[in-house]
C-alpha cells in the first residue's frame, strides 16, 4: 500500500499517491466502479464522436497532420497522443452525457478529462488494461480531492470545475500511466495547474466541451514533459499563489489529501441517463412522471419547480435556440418529458427545439429557487385548466450515488451510443471487453472498436 508522508506539501503528497498507486492497491469494488466508468465514458464519446461540434475538431486534428499511435474515437483519424486526448475528452463532454461526480461541495465531470488522456497513452506505450484502470483511479481520486478542496466559491463562480480541477485529475492520471517517479509526478501536477481554465459564460457553446478536452491534453503534455525532466513546484495546487487560491475564496486544503488509500471517492460517481446537464436531471425525472397524468381533457396552464438555486440560475434559458443551449435549459427538458414521457439523445433536433408545443410549454415554466432543496431534487407542479393542480418531488435523480444506474442500464447506454457502428457481435465483444477490462492485454484492442474497427 503506497505509505503519504505528512511532512510533505499537498502537492507532493498528490504526486506521491498518484505515483505509486499499483493495481494491488485496489478493492475490488473500486475496481468495478473504474469498468462502469469505462463503459459510461465510451457510450458518451461514441455519442458525440458523429456531431458537428466533434467533427470540427476532428477536421482540425486532422489537418495538422500529426500521424501517431493515438486514435480519435469514432474515426480513421490517427494522431499525437495530446492531440487525440484532445478530440475524444472533446467529443465525450460534447453532449452532456458523461459521468458527473457530485459532493455537496462541487460538480465535476473527470471521466472526460481522465479516459482520453490515459487511452492515447495506454495506445503510445500499449498498456494492459489493469495499467489504465489503475490510471484512472489515480487521476479519479486525485481530482476528486482538489475539485472538493476548491469548494463551493469556485464551483458558483464563474470558472468551471471540469476545466479547471480537470487538468491536476489528468495529470495524475498520465504520470501514473508513465509509470512517472512521485518527483516526476509532482511537477506533472504543478505543470497541469498553471493550465488549468475554463469559463461558464461559454456554456451553450462549441467552446464548452474543450474545457475537459484541454484538461486531458494538457494531463498528457504535462506528463510526457515531467518524463522528460521538465520541472515545476512542490506547492503549485495548494500555495500562497498555488491553483486553489487563485480561483477559490475558501479552499479547504484538508480535504486535498484527507483519506488517501482509505476513503475512496470513485464509488460516489454518477452517471448520466439523459444528455443533458446534471442539474435538470430531477426535472427530466418529475416531467417524466407527470406526463402520464397530461390528457386530451385537459391542458396546462402554468408550471412551477422549485430548485437550489445554482441549478436554477444555470438552467433557467426558457427559450433555447440550439441543442448545446437546449441541454442547459430546465425549461426545454421539462416540456420534452412531458411531451414525449422521457428525453434522449434523439430530442435535441431543431426540428424539436422548435416545435410550437414545446415552446408553448417552455413559456409556462416558473423557475423558484429553493435552499432547501438539494441539487439533485426538485419540486414540480401543474396547473390545470381544470383548476387542478397536481405536485411531483424528486428527491435524488437516476444516476446520482444514492441511486445508481445498475450495470445493465450503463451496457445498454453504450450499445444505444454504438447503434449501427459496429457489427452486432463486435458491438457485444465491446461491451464484454469493459466489463473484463483487467484481462486486456493491450488497450489498443478496445480503441479500434471505439474507432470503428473490427477485431
Amino acid at each position: 500500500m503506497a505509505e503519504v508522508i505528512s511532512e510533505v506539501t499537498k502537492t507532493s503528497q498528490l504526486g506521491h499517491f498518484a505515483s505509486s498507486l499499483c493495481w494491488e492497491d485496489l478493492p475490488p469494488e473500486v475496481i468495478h466502479y473504474g469498468k462502469r466508468a469505462l463503459v459510461d465514458w465510451s457510450a458518451a464519446a461514441l455519442a458525440g464522436a458523429s456531431q458537428p461540434g466533434a467533427r470540427k475538431v476532428q477536421k482540425v486534428l486532422a489537418a495538422l497532420g500529426q500521424e501517431g499511435a493515438a486514435t480519435l474515437v469514432g474515426t480513421n483519424i490517427a494522431t499525437s497522443a495530446p492531440y487525440a486526448a484532445l478530440g475524444n475528452a472533446y467529443a465525450s463532454h460534447l453532449l452532456d452525457y458523461d459521468d458527473v461526480f457530485n459532493p455537496i461541495e462541487t460538480t465535476i465531470h473527470l471521466s472526460s478529462c481522465l479516459w482520453p488522456a490515459i487511452m492515447a497513452i495506454g495506445q503510445l506505450r500499449q498498456l494492459t488494461g489493469k495499467e489504465v484502470l489503475t490510471a484512472y483511479v489515480a487521476g479519479f481520486e486525485t481530482g476528486a480531492r482538489v475539485a472538493r478542496a476548491a469548494g463551493p466559491s469556485h464551483y458558483q463562480s464563474a470558472w468551471h470545475v471540469t476545466g479547471t480541477m480537470g487538468h491536476v485529475a489528468a495529470a495524475a492520471a498520465a504520470a501514473n500511466a508513465l509509470k512517472l517517479s512521485v518527483q516526476e509526478t509532482t511537477h506533472a501536477l504543478g505543470c497541469s495547474a498553471t493550465q488549468a481554465a475554463g469559463i461558464r459564460e461559454v456554456y451553450g457553446s462549441d467552446t464548452k466541451a474543450l474545457h475537459p478536452a484541454k484538461a486531458a491534453m494538457d494531463g498528457v503534455l504535462s506528463a510526457l514533459l515531467a518524463e522528460a525532466g521538465f520541472t515545476s513546484t512542490d506547492t503549485a495546487i495548494e500555495g500562497q499563489r498555488g491553483l486553489l487560491r487563485a480561483v477559490s475564496l475558501d479552499p479547504n486544503m484538508a480535504l486535498l489529501t484527507e483519506g488517501l488509500n482509505q476513503h475512496w471517492h470513485l464509488p460516489e460517481n454518477g452517471n448520466k441517463l439523459y444528455p443533458t446537464a446534471s442539474l435538470t436531471h430531477a426535472a427530466i425525472e418529475a416531467a417524466t412522471a407527470a406526463a402520464a397524468d397530461v390528457s386530451a381533457e385537459r391542458t396546462i396552464t402554468r408550471i412551477e419547480i422549485r430548485m437550489h438555486p445554482f441549478s436554477a440560475a444555470v438552467t433557467a434559458l426558457a427559450h433555447p435556440l440550439t441543442g448545446s443551449e437546449a441541454r442547459f435549459s430546465t425549461p426545454y427538458c421539462i416540456a420534452v418529458a412531458l411531451t414525449r414521457g422521457g428525453l434522449g439523445l434523439g430530442d435535441f433536433e431543431q426540428d424539436t427545439i422548435n416545435d410550437p408545443i414545446i415552446t408553448r410549454l417552455c413559456s409556462l415554466v416558473n423557475i423558484q429557487s429553493d435552499n432547501q432543496i438539494d441539487k439533485r431534487g426538485c419540486r414540480l407542479t401543474l396547473h390545470w385548466s381544470d383548476n387542478t393542480v397536481s405536485h411531483y418531488e424528486v428527491e435524488r435523480n437516476q444516476g446520482t450515488a444514492s441511486m445508481p444506474l445498475s450495470d445493465e442500464k450503463l451496457s445498454g447506454k453504450l450499445l444505444d451510443a454504438i447503434g449501427h457502428q459496429l457489427e452486432p457481435n463486435q458491438a457485444n465483444a465491446l461491451v464484454e471487453q469493459c466489463w473484463t477490462l483487467e484481462q486486456i492485454s493491450d488497450i489498443n484492442l478496445i480503441m479500434k472498436k471505439l474507432c470503428g474497427v473490427s477485431v
